[in-house]
C-alpha cells in the first residue's frame, strides 16, 4: 500500500498559502479602508451595498448553472491537452451566451419583481449596478478553476491582489473624493469587474478552443442541474438572512449585521484558500487506497485553523470595533461570534460535500444543502420579525449543523469524530468567557488577558487534535521562503 507522498504534501501546504495570501490581501486592504469609510458611509450605506452583493451572489450561482464543478471534475478525465483545451471552449461559449440572456431578462424584470418582494433598496441604480458587475464577474469563473486544476495558484493569485489594490482605490476615490457614499462602493466594483472581466476573457481565449459540442453540454447539464438546487439552497442558508432583516427590520440592522458579517467572514480567507487546493485534490486521490487517511490529515489541520482563526476574530472583534469604527458601528461586535459558528461549521460541510461530488452523488450533495436551505429560510420567516438579529444568528448556525451532520452521514467514510467535537467545545468555551462575560474596560489590559486565554485556549487544540505546531510551523515558513 503506497505512503502519502511528501511532495504532494508541500504542493498542497504551498498552493493553500499562496491562495490564502490572495484572498488576504484584498480584504486587509478592505480593512484599511474601513476606518476610513465609516466616516463617510453610515450603517444604512453598508446594508445597501451588503444587500447588493447578496443578490450578486444569487446571480453568479444562477449564471454558471454550476458547470464550474462539472469543469473541475471532468478536466481530469479528458483524453489529452486538446481535449481540456475543448472542455473549456464549449463550457465557456454556452456560460457567455446564457449570462447575457439572463442579464437581459433580470434588467427587464427586476424592478417589478424588488417591488413585490417589498424590499427597501431601489432596484435603480443599486440592484442594477449589482445585474452589471455579475456580468462581468461570470467571466473570470472558469478561467480561475483552469489555473486552480492546472496547480498554478500563483498567477491568479498575482490577479486577486491587483483586483483588490485596484478596488481599493477607485472605491476611497469616490466615497472619500467625490462623497458618492454606496454608490461609490458599487460604482468602483462594477468598473474593476469589467476590466478583469475582459482580463479573463483573453486569459480563456489563450487556453481555449472555441467549438461548441452539443452532446457534451448535454452531459454536463445532466451533471450540473441537479447540483444548482443545492448550490441555490446553500446560497440561502448563508445569505437569506439579510433578505430578511431587510423586510422586517430596519437598513441600519442590516448594516450592523453587515459590519459584523464582514468581520466574521475574513475566516473565509483560509476556508477558500484551502478549499481550492483541497478540492482538485481530493477528486484526484479520492478512491485509492490512501485516502481516508488523506483526508483525516488534511480535516484537522484544517479544523484547527478553522478554530484559531475564529477564536481571535471572536474575542477581539469588541476591541477592532471600538480601535478602528464610529460609536454607531461598536454593536457589530455582539454578533460575530455567533456568526462565526455558521461559517465554521459550514467550512467543514465543504470537506464532506466534496467528496460526495466526487461520490457522484450530485442528487444527494442537492438534497442536503436544499433541505438546509429550507430550514434557513423558515427559521428566518419566523424568528427574525420577532427576535431580530440574534435570530438570524440562531438559524444559521442550526441549518449549517443539519447540513454537515447529514453530509459526514452520506459521505460514509466512518471517521472517529469525538476529538472534532471535544476541539469545538472547548474554543466555543473560551470565546463565549472572553466575548459575553469578561468585561474589562481598558483596551489595553483586555487585550492582554484575552491574549492569555487565546494561547491556552489553542495550545489545548494542539492535544485535542493531535496537531504538530513545530512542524506546521517549519512546513508554512518552508512554503514561504518557496514563493
Amino acid at each position: 500500500m503506497p505512503h502519502s507522498n511528501p511532495v504532494t504534501h508541500t504542493r498542497l501546504i504551498r498552493n493553500t498559502t499562496i491562495y490564502a495570501l490572495g484572498d488576504i490581501v484584498p480584504r486587509l486592504l478592505s480593512f484599511v479602508s474601513f476606518p476610513i469609510l465609516t466616516r463617510y458611509l453610515t450603517p444604512a450605506d453598508y446594508g445597501i451595498v451588503s444587500y447588493v452583493n447578496t443578490t450578486n451572489t444569487f446571480l453568479l450561482i444562477v449564471s454558471l448553472l454550476c458547470l464550474n464543478t462539472y469543469y473541475l471534475v471532468y478536466y481530469y478525465r479528458q483524453d489529452d491537452a486538446r481535449g481540456q483545451a475543448q472542455l473549456l471552449g464549449n463550457l465557456s461559449i454556452f456560460i457567455i451566451v446564457f449570462n447575457v440572456l439572463l442579464s437581459g431578462i433580470a434588467f427587464l424584470c427586476g424592478n417589478s419583481l424588488f417591488g413585490a418582494i417589498g424590499a427597501n433598496i431601489s432596484f435603480y441604480p443599486y440592484i442594477a449596478l449589482g445585474i452589471a458587475t455579475n456580468f462581468f464577474n461570470v467571466l473570470s469563473i472558469l478561467p480561475m478553476a483552469l489555473f486552480r486544476v492546472q496547480e498554478r495558484p500563483l498567477p491568479l493569485t498575482i490577479l486577486n491582489i491587483l483586483k483588490g489594490g485596484l478596488t481599493f482605490a477607485l472605491t476611497l476615490l469616490l466615497v472619500v473624493r467625490y462623497h458618492y457614499t454606496a454608490l461609490g462602493v458599487l460604482y468602483s466594483g462594477l468598473a474593476i469587474a469589467a476590466v478583469f472581466g475582459l482580463v479573463f476573457l483573453w486569459i480563456t481565449n489563450r487556453h481555449a478552443i472555441w467549438r461548441i459540442d452539443r452532446r457534451q453540454l448535454i452531459h454536463a447539464l445532466r451533471f450540473s442541474l441537479p447540483l444548482l438546487p443545492g448550490a441555490l439552497s446553500y446560497y440561502l442558508v448563508l445569505m437569506s438572512d439579510r433578505v430578511f432583516i431587510d423586510k422586517y427590520l430596519t437598513l441600519n440592522d442590516l448594516g450592523i449585521y453587515s459590519t459584523a458579517s464582514t468581520l466574521a467572514l475574513l475566516l473565509n480567507i483560509i476556508v477558500y484558500g484551502a478549499y481550492k487546493a483541497f478540492e482538485p485534490y481530493f477528486f484526484r486521490i479520492y478512491g485509492t487506497d490512501r485516502f481516508c487517511s488523506e483526508f483525516t490529515k488534511v480535516k484537522n489541520g484544517y479544523l484547527f485553523i478553522l478554530l484559531c482563526g475564529a477564536l481571535c476574530l471572536a474575542i477581539y472583534a469588541k476591541e477592532f470595533f471600538e480601535l478602528f469604527a464610529g460609536s454607531e458601528f461598536l454593536a457589530s461586535y455582539f454578533y460575530v461570534a455567533p456568526i462565526l459558528i455558521g461559517v465554521v461549521i459550514s467550512a467543514m460541510t465543504l470537506m464532506y460535500s466534496t467528496v460526495i461530488t466526487a461520490q457522484n452523488k450530485t442528487k444527494l450533495n442537492s438534497a442536503i444543502t436544499i433541505l438546509g436551505g429550507i430550514v434557513s429560510v423558515g427559521s428566518n420567516l419566523l424568528l427574525v420579525r420577532h427576535w431580530g438579529l440574534p435570530a438570524a444568528c440562531f438559524t444559521s448556525a442550526v441549518s449549517t449543523l443539519v447540513m454537515l451532520e447529514l453530509s459526514v452521514r452520506a459521505a460514509g467514510l466512518k471517521l472517529p469524530q469525538i476529538r472534532s467535537w471535544l476541539a469545538v467545545t472547548v474554543c466555543s468555551a473560551s470565546t463565549i468567557f472572553a466575548v459575553y462575560i469578561l468585561n474589562i474596560p481598558s483596551i489595553g489590559l483586555s487585550v492582554l488577558v484575552k491574549s492569555f486565554l487565546a494561547a491556552i485556549t489553542i495550545w489545548g487544540l494542539t492535544v485535542i487534535l493531535r496537531i504538530r505546531v513545530k512542524a506546521l510551523l517549519k512546513s508554512f515558513t518552508d512554503k514561504l521562503q518557496i514563493l
